[in-house]
Parts: C-alpha cells; structure tokens; sequence
C-alpha cells in the first residue's frame, strides 16, 4: 500500500537526514537513507535534510520569443522536428498548482518522496512542505514544451536528497533519455563534484542518461578563503584588514552557510559563524561542534537570518579547533558578499564532471550580452571546467504570467529541449553526442586561442544548420574530449 504523509508546512525545517534505508522513524525512506521529521530516536547519526533550492527568479521583462530565436529553433520546427521520440524528465521541488495546468496535467508525473517507487502521482493541492508552494517546476517544463514540444515530458517531485535518490533509481528503469534539472544543493560536499548528491547523480551517469543541471545563481553570493589567522586570537583575517565579511542581506528570511574542505577528514578543524547587524549586536550564529571522533560530523556551519530591512550584516569566522589553512566558502542565498568571488560558485550537482552544467545569458540581445552577472561560474574545487555551456534565460511561462523566467534555471530546461531536438533529427547521436555537438556549435565569447571562458563554457547555445553536427562557428570540441568526458561505462548507444 503506497502512503501520502501530510505533513504540516511549518515543520519543514525540522527535516533531517539518516544514511540509513527504511529507518522506523522515516517519512520518506530509499535505498541509501531516509528523511525525518527531526532527529532519530534510536540515536542514529544525523544532518539537516539537504533540501535543493530553485535557481531561477521571475521579474517583469522579456519575451520566450527572443530565446527561441536566440536557439534557431525556428528551422527546425519548420521541418517537422519537435523532439519527438525523446524522454525527458524534469526534477523540481514545486508543482503547486499543477492540476490546473491545462497541458502539463494530461503528462505523467512520478512523486519520489510520497514513495520509493514514484508511482504516487505529484498531489499540488495539498503539498507537505513551505518550500514546495511554488511553480519552479511548472516554468521549466513548459520551456520544454515550447521548444521541443513532440519529447515524452515527465515531472518528477525531487524536494531533496533522499527523493532525488528515487528518481535516479526510476529515470534508470523507466530509460529516460534526458533529466532537467534546474536546483543547487548546499553543503554536502566542497562543490568539487563529490559527495552525496553527485553520488546519486552517478546512477544516471552509469546508465548514459544526461543530467542537464543548472550551474546556480550565485556568482555575487559566493566567497572562498584560506583561513588566517594573523594575530592569533582565532578569529580569520579577511584580506582587506578586517575580522568580518560585510554581507547584504534583502528583507525577509535569508539561509547562510559556512563550509569548509574537509569532508573527507571531517574534525580536524572546528569553525564557527558569527552573524552581526550595523550595530554591532550579535544576531545569529552556529556553533556546532565538529570531532574527528564523531559519526555525526560534517564541516558545515549554517543559519537562517530573519531580516525586517534590507542591510549590510557582518560575518565573523571563528576557529575552536585545528591549524592550518583551510579553505573555507561562504554563501548566503541571497543578497550579496562583499567583494564576491565568482569562480568556484557552481553548487551540486552541477560540480559533477559528466552533468552538462549550464549558465545563463540575456536572451532579449543574446548574441550581445555578457553572462548574466549572477551566473554561476567554474572552475570547480576539483579543477573541472564549468558550466559546460550557457542558455538563454528572461522567458515569458504562464506560471509566472507576465513575470518572466530568469536565472540557470530557465537556461537549463531550454538547453535540454535544445538537445531533445537534435536527438530527434539524429536518433543516433544520443545524449551525450548531442551535447558535444551543441559545444561545438556554441558561440564562443572569447578568441578561439584564448582559454574558455569560465563564465560560459563553450560559449551561448545554438542549434547547428539541420543535418549538420560539427563544429560551427564556436569553439571546436576535439574529439579526444569525448574520452575524457565520458565514463566507459556510458559510452554506448542505447535502443
């Protein structure tokens, strides 16, 4: 019997995490952990629940128009491709409101947190928690449909770690041919494409399915550090001769978390996080205690600040234990660090070396237009050269009515429609031969001697002439890439 727990939306943020399968206390269990509505009571070691959170906005703006020009879809529509004969699936925590979508509720859609098997269908009229009462996912599937409006269109409920567990296990046994997914996971590795949530991700890799993932809107909200202690008091010295990071943060409820890169030898260095207001007065911390001899340790420090006026806050990190210099990221979600650094900002699992990860520009003067300033950027902790490529965003959805789409979150899903559409015209050249195609084809924003840049990738997204998958006027992709790029175990062609 599958069974749909209601739980009140106010307890959200009571969520947890447990790397145990089928754990009693669980409200949603899969084969490599389970959630729970607050700590176990068997003792069990435990995390906050790692929630993703959407990374796209909606503001007044722009016309989808522009984005399907900016793509050069229109020949291909004209000929008759639509993405036909094409699996996509699109990952996302909100689908309020679906039922009374009048296209998106005739298509199959698969809750993996309400059961293991994501055979529940999404029930949007009575979600479960805060988070999930928006439209995210209804915006990003229907640029899909815009754009490859002939692909077999799934919608999945992925509200955090343990249902994107789920999912993976389905998209393997339903052969999905393409994931969109436009959501950042926070602090369950140093973003350097390890970690819980890239090790779920390699179930589709292993399969040669291809997870197309936004890159992340925080290129202004990202800084990393060496921790230096300069005058021994154990407090960190930022560069510009100060103990405090100047964050602003806008009005309303902000989450800010420190981490450092020490997932592997967990303990060795204790941080903590001090959050003060203009005045000096302490209004937020996090002092968890971090041990190498507890099964409980993550070197993750994180708080949610509640704030009536938008204002400069002041950040201090503090070391209780350990020497050396760690390097440490800060990243609120919202608002702004001073003095950001952008490289490095790409969150999980757009870290992950085989998920086509991508970037956002203007589509209203795309060929023009820079990055947008918020785009995340690469390279990862690891080295790994992201995003991979960069997509329109600024799109007109019914979900947001005349607000329009922005962010990596409407790039993604218009990059994966993209790819469908050259999957359909070409049923060999599979996923992944795809997104090779489409970077090559990519226009570059720097010189073709120069580096890529790390903004972009490859460069901004646009279909090659039909029946052309080569190298076009962008940056060549050599074809020793592909071997590089791709596990053994996913360079095949399926039927």
């Amino acid at each position: 019997m599958l069974l749909f727990l209601a739980i009140p939306p106010l307890l959200a943020s009571q969520l947890v995490r447990v790397d145990v399968p089928d754990h009693p206390d669980a409200i949603a269990t899969s084969h490599q952990g389970s959630t729970l509505l607050g700590p176990p009571t068997d003792g069990a070691p435990y995390r906050p629940a790692p929630i993703p959170e959407p990374t796209g906005t909606a503001h007044d703006g722009w016309t989808a128009t522009e984005a399907l020009e900016a793509l050069g879809v229109g020949p291909w529509h004209a000929a008759g491709i639509d993405g036909s004969g094409v699996k996509i699936a699109v990952f996302d925590i909100q689908w309020f409101g679906l039922e009374q979508h009048a296209t998106l509720s005739k298509l199959s859609n698969h809750d993996c947190f309400g059961h293991r098997s994501c055979a529940l269908p999404i029930d949007t009229l009575r979600p479960q928690f805060a988070f999930e009462t928006g439209q995210h996912g209804i915006a990003c599937a229907e640029v899909i449909q815009a754009i490859a409006p002939g692909a077999e269109l799934h919608l999945v409920r992925v509200n955090g770690l343990t249902a994107l567990e789920n999912a993976v296990a389905w998209a393997v046994r339903e052969e999905i041919d393409l994931v969109s997914m436009s959501m950042s996971f926070f602090s369950e590795s140093f973003y350097d494409g390890t970690g819980s949530i890239n090790r779920a991700v390699d179930g589709l890799v292993d399969a040669g399915i291809l997870l197309v993932n936004s890159a992340g809107n925080y290129a202004k909200q990202h800084r990393v550090e060496s921790f230096f202690d300069g005058d021994g008091d154990g407090r960190h010295n930022f560069e510009w001769g100060s103990e405090y990071l100047p964050i602003y943060l806008p009005e309303g409820s902000t989450k800010v978390s420190l981490n450092w890169d020490e997932y592997r030898r967990c303990g060795a260095t204790d941080l903590d996080a001090y959050l003060y207001d203009e005045n000096g007065d302490l209004v937020s911390r996090s002092t968890r205690r971090q041990s190498i001899d507890s099964d409980n340790c993550f070197p993750v420090e994180s708080f949610t600040i509640e704030v009536e006026e938008a204002s400069w806050h002041y950040l201090l990190v503090h070391r209780r234990a350990g020497q050396g210099a760690v390097k440490f990221k800060v990243m609120p979600r919202r608002g702004q660090v001073y003095e950001p650094t952008p490289g490095g900002s790409v969150t999980d699992p757009g870290s992950h070396p085989h998920v086509f990860t991508v970037g956002a520009v203007l589509a209203d003067g795309y060929w023009l237009n820079e990055v947008e300033s918020y785009s995340s950027q690469g390279p990862t902790a690891a080295g790994a050269a992201k995003p991979d490529i960069s997509g329109p965003d600024g799109l007109t959805t019914s979900a947001y009515g005349q607000r329009s789409f922005y962010g990596t979150s409407a790039a993604t899903p218009a990059v994966a429609a993209a790819l469908a559409l050259m999957m359909s015209e070409d049923p060999d050249l599979g996923p992944r031969g795809a997104a090779l195609a489409l970077q090559a084809n990519a226009v570059a924003m720097t010189p073709v001697w120069a580096e890529p840049d790390p903004a972009v990738g490859a460069g901004k997204a646009r279909l090659p002439p039909l029946g052309e998958h080569h190298a076009g006027c962008g940056r060549n992709t050599p074809l020793l890439m592909l071997f590089f790029w791709l596990p053994l175990s996913a360079i095949r062609r399926r039927n």
